[in-house]
């Protein structure tokens, strides 16, 4: 695979990485959530449904962000002793799962807009490295 096609595929594969991160909204709300893919361009946020009763079947769509709402992601990707900070955009929000096992849980997407040099250079080497070891994913 060419350079310029490795790099296109690393901005559409989205890594499976599950891993609780830290949200800092425009409004001023805080909260904790669990980032499930990533890219070097954005990530998908699965709501945190920790401590909701188990017959709860969906949360109104009060619970997630409004479309375009500016939102400071803080997570932390194995082997970094620092946090990554990526200042991002709700790019679509999902209120609730389709089907249990195909789709993705209720949450919303990130589209990615600011972060360090460091920080992308990290995202980056996350995703070389799922495509080195998945190399079915980078077809």
């Amino acid at each position: 695979m060419g350079s310029s096609a490795l790099q296109q595929k690393m901005r559409e594969v989205r890594v499976p990485f599950v891993r609780r991160c830290r949200l800092e909204f425009e409004d001023g709300r805080t909260g904790s959530a669990f980032l499930v893919n990533v890219n070097v361009n954005g990530a998908y946020i699965a709501r945190d449904d920790l401590g909701r009763p188990k017959d709860f079947v969906q949360a109104p769509a009060a619970d997630l962000p409004r479309l375009h709402e500016a939102v400071r992601c803080v997570f932390q990707l194995p082997g970094r002793d620092r946090d990554v900070v990526v200042d991002a955009v709700v790019s679509w929000v999902n209120p609730r799962q389709q089907h249990p096992v195909h789709g993705l849980p209720p949450g919303f997407g990130l589209s990615f807009q600011q972060m360090s040099k460091k920080d992308r250079d990290a995202i980056t080497w996350l995703v070389n490295d799922y495509l080195a070891r998945h190399p079915a994913a980078a077809r």
